[in-house]
């Protein structure tokens, strides 16, 4: 039986204070009660104004990203964010269930929670390595994605006529069932490297 609470128990809860002007871009903050990535800062102005930083934030669970401004010198609860490894078991509706990779507890996440939508779901593979994010102290496990290369065996191929300069590439399934771009030379049966964020082709395995 999976035990959700055992696991977040077992992630140690940080997080500090400090002049918002520290912050970098890629850690998280806390602003009106909720967490937010920082994406970027911009100092501009002079005078008075210089001393106003623009922050451009997102969302960590849904993406969406905001702006708002603050004096500089301001402080700010930084939250911590860790990536740890996960091994992918098996697909359940809407939830994917993952075994972690240090202490072999199982963590159940929703798809869509996948970096880059659930149209990267047929990229999935029995005993893939994937990342799961934790933002500490809470919520916990907020999104997951998958390796940013990976080993695939092409089923089919779909031939398209051949371009008069360069090299042709043609869609073909792999053996997870996801579209994916192949040069022509690729046939059913090989086994490639695929980039899983562009699903295009990068070499022979």
């Amino acid at each position: 039986m999976i035990n959700n609470k055992k696991i977040f128990s077992s992630i140690f809860k940080r997080f500090y204070e400090t002049n918002i002007n520290l912050v970098k871009p890629g850690q998280v903050i806390k602003k009106d009660g909720k967490p937010f990535i920082l994406v970027s800062k911009d100092h501009g102005g002079t005078g008075r104004s210089a001393a106003v930083v623009k922050f451009t934030v997102k969302n960590p669970i849904t993406g969406q990203k905001v702006q708002f401004r603050a004096k500089g010198g301001e402080s700010v609860q930084v939250m911590e964010l860790r990536q740890r490894p996960y091994q992918y078991l098996y697909t359940s509706g809407k939830e994917v269930y993952l075994m972690n990779m240090q202490n072999y507890e199982e963590l159940k996440i929703g798809t869509d929670k996948l970096e880059g939508g659930a149209s990267k779901l047929g990229l999935l593979e029995d005993g893939m390595e994937v990342t799961v994010q934790i933002l500490e102290p809470e919520p916990g496990p907020i999104s997951w994605r998958l390796p940013a290369r990976h080993v695939y065996t092409i089923e089919s191929v779909v031939r398209r006529a051949l371009q008069a300069k360069g090299s042709t590439y043609n869609p073909a399934i792999i053996n997870g069932g996801a579209e994916v771009k192949v040069p022509d030379f690729v046939s059913p049966g090989d086994k490639v490297v695929i980039d899983t964020d562009t699903l295009e082709y990068v070499s022979k395995a």
